[in-house]
């Protein structure tokens, strides 16, 4: 059985460690010695509030992975009393005991510190070696031994350890106090002694955790937690090792639904790649622990159920340990039901993939569960209904949603988009598929004009960019110049002449001459109901869609997206459902004169007003949305465009 504990450097001189062979000799740095100095000298133990006795915080060095060897484990050496192999951590180690025995050479006079032994299998004379180290008789340097590789690195840390102390007035402008890096160190600096089997395979081990990179994670560490010997040990033998059945066993299910194929489970609790895991319980045991990203310790996830495994539990049967346990098991399995209803999948899908808006505290999905388990069925969907009420939460008092701008409101735009696709896979009685997170989760989304009017996102230096977006439209000007409106309209005519121009031989062509020529094919493809396009930015000329960073297709008419969204859509691409219904004619005024390739007011109106409806339970504040949006689009249609605006 795993033995798994943080344990004081005080309390680790006893021990005695062996190197062997298959690892690498000390190798450390300079600036890996000094940060470790650093790193204890700055830290400052805290009380944990609970704890009786009072128990304080720790500075946690990584942990250090041992088995235990047999007298006879190593050939052609004698290991007298009880020896640990280090399978990982050596470098920390020798470190440790580096500053241990130079705390012993200068600050502690008569008062000598245990050091604990050291010894590597491939340097016989070491443990000789590291006794006789030394500073030198001048106070300043140290002997540098150029005997092996090892020797040299390890007296260099030494003269390193004896610098650091030296310059520490001149670099921090303070004197340097030995009495409270002494505390520090020995007191409140701990490894984690990780113990494995001794069936354990040394070489494997050691293999995995250096030669592949692959460091002991959260998880592992967690578990072993919950699976050393000592765990549950108030409980009988037989329940003992029935609990640590019951726990591995759960593990494995775990880690298993986080790596189905379909990822429809983890695409639904986060917007995290799964590839950014080795081990995917890791993003369970980090959401529990509530491991923020900005947060750049390794073992902080770990830490914390080490910690709750300790914190006193008032009022219960339950030892911390099991407590620590109940709250994974609770997690795991509220959230499975959660994607196993179909209601709360999208409710609370939405919630993880809305994007933050000011003023709106988003919930982590801990919150939820915490929330779910202290209530009932009907408050918890009330509050979920709230949460989401304020992720769409305008910022407004008197005005409406149709003031909200692409310039401004981005973050809230994307937000109701996104509720709106997901409503309609909610509320569909024909739709019997779950909104589809993983395809959306795999894809880079934008917020897209339905109908660009402006040039404005066009760079004005590149002119590829204007010849690309000529050869857009120009198919979508040949078939118009055949339709009845516009076969005997010479202004199409001398667009499509100009353009083929442009595009067979762009020398002469501008910054302002393209300008001057996208406005007209805009206006031509544009409504002639409303010329200056008043609503351009607005929630009802927006989609999400999803695709590179495109801005020739971004500032283009509604004819070209149109035609570019049904090719997106027969090559596979995943297009949000709303977005293909705008494209498709789905919110189409049936009583608009305009030609089919153009996006009206008319079918801005119809479009808003059928999001706001499917939306109508979260609007967070009480107007008349038919008629606000109504006035909005009445809109002076009285004076038609000339030859001369085409």
């Amino acid at each position: 059985m795993i033995e798994l504990k943080p344990i004081a450097i005080k309390d680790i001189s006893e021990h005695k460690f062996f190197i062997r062979y298959y690892q690498r000799g000390y190798r450390w740095t300079e600036q890996q010695v000094c940060q470790l100095l650093d790193d204890i000298d700055n830290f400052t133990p805290r009380e944990i509030k609970g704890t009786m006795p009072v128990e304080k915080t720790f500075y946690c060095l990584q942990p250090i992975v041992l088995k235990k060897l047999s007298s006879n484990a190593i050939p052609n050496r004698v290991l007298e009393s009880s020896w640990y192999e280090v399978i990982d951590g050596q470098q920390r180690l020798t470190s440790i005991y580096l500053i241990l025995k130079y705390i012993n050479e200068f600050w502690t006079g008569r008062q000598k510190k245990p050091v604990f032994s050291i010894d590597y299998e491939t340097r016989e004379n070491c443990v000789q070696f590291l006794s006789n180290l030394k500073v030198n008789e001048d106070d300043l340097t140290v002997a540098i031994d150029k005997t092996n590789i090892d020797y040299y690195h390890i007296s260099k840390a030494y003269q390193t350890i004896r610098e650091w102390e030296l310059s520490y007035r001149e670099k921090y402008r303070e004197s340097f106090s030995s009495e409270k890096f002494l505390d520090n160190f020995l007191n409140y600096s701990k490894i984690i002694w990780y113990e494995v089997e001794q069936e354990e395979n040394s070489i494997k081990l050691f293999e995995r955790l250096n030669l592949g990179k692959i460091p002991l994670t959260n998880a592992e560490l967690t578990k072993a937690l919950f699976l050393s010997t000592d765990s549950f040990s108030e409980l009988a033998t037989e329940t003992q090792r029935i609990k640590h059945y019951e726990i591995a066993s759960l593990w494995d299910d775990i880690e298993h639904k986080l790596n189905e194929q379909d990822r429809k489970f983890w695409s639904f609790i986060t917007n995290k790649k799964r590839e950014d895991f080795d081990t995917k319980i890791d993003l369970i045991l980090d959401l529990i622990a509530g491991k923020s990203a900005s947060d750049l310790d390794t073992l902080h996830t770990f830490l914390w159920f080490l910690d709750q495994s300790k914190t006193p539990v008032m009022d219960s049967a339950s030892s911390s340990l099991s407590m620590a346990w109940e709250r994974i098991d609770n997690f795991y399995h509220t959230l499975i039901e959660w994607n196993n209803d179909r209601e709360l999948y999208h409710l609370i899908g939405y919630l993880v993939s809305s994007k933050r808006i000011k003023g709106y505290d988003k919930p982590s999905l801990n919150q939820l569960v915490k929330y779910a388990m202290s209530h009932t069925k009907d408050e918890f969907t009330a509050h979920i209904n709230k949460h989401i009420q304020d992720s769409i939460s305008f910022g407004f008092t008197e005005d409406s949603v149709t003031d909200l701008s692409y310039d401004k409101n981005k973050a809230v735009l994307f937000n109701l988009l996104l509720l709106f696709n997901v409503e309609v896979y909610r509320t569909s009685k024909t739709i019997d598929d779950f909104y589809p997170f993983k395809q959306h989760k795999s894809n880079q989304w934008s917020l897209e004009h339905i109908h660009a009017q402006s040039s404005e996102g066009l760079d004005q230096t590149k002119k590829e960019q204007w010849i690309q977006w000529l050869e857009l439209h120009l198919p979508v000007l040949n078939e118009l110049k055949n339709q009845p409106e516009f076969e005997i309209d010479p202004a199409i005519n001398k667009m499509i002449s100009e353009s083929q121009d442009y595009i067979s031989n762009n020398i002469t062509l501008s910054w302002e001459r393209f300008n001057t020529l996208f406005e007209k094919i805009n206006k031509l493809l544009s409504s002639k109901n409303d010329p200056n396009n008043t609503q351009m930015h607005g929630l009802g000329n927006m989609a999400l869609l999803s695709q590179p960073n495109n801005s020739v297709l971004n500032n283009s008419a509604f004819e070209v997206k149109r035609r570019q969204i049904i090719k997106l859509d027969k090559e596979g691409s995943f297009i949000p459902i709303c977005t293909k219904r705008v494209f498709q004619g789905y919110y189409s005024d049936a009583g608009s004169l305009e030609p089919k390739y153009i996006w009206s007011p008319q079918d801005q109106e119809t479009y808003l007003k059928e999001m706001l409806d499917t939306l109508s339970n979260y609007i967070p504040y009480d107007f008349d949305n038919s008629n606000n949006i109504a006035l909005l689009f009445e809109l002076d249609s009285t004076t038609p465009l000339s030859e001369d605006d085409l």
